[in-house]
């Protein structure tokens, strides 16, 4: 790889896109979260946005790292030595699972 470009492999469409646009579904529902954390402001103040702050940094995290995932994948394939990204599947799990947290705290003490 050299600067942004992508690197290629022989049968466009298959799993690397697909898991690319996974990445990107999910990076917009927590742009739709972080929306939906603001609703909460006028009834649980100012500690909403912190909620809403982590979920855009989350998807901003996710959206950033789009590229080096699709390149990862696409040189596992054309080497026939593909590595899951399990690190980043972690810090996804470990980030929805804090907002959520998160979110039921503020819910029930406020």
């Amino acid at each position: 790889m050299v600067g942004s470009v992508t690197v290629t492999h022989q049968d466009p469409g298959v799993q690397p896109e697909r898991t690319l646009l996974s990445w990107t579904r999910t990076s917009l529902l927590l742009v739709v979260v972080a929306g939906f954390t603001i609703r909460w402001a006028p009834h649980h103040g100012a500690a909403v946005l912190i909620l809403f702050v982590a979920a855009l940094v989350t998807a901003g995290g996710i959206t950033v790292t789009h590229r080096r995932r699709l390149n990862s994948a696409v040189q596992g394939i054309a080497q026939e030595r593909y590595r899951p990204a399990v690190g980043s599947v972690a810090a996804l799990a470990a980030a929805v699972a804090g907002l959520g947290v998160a979110a039921l705290v503020l819910l029930s003490v406020t």
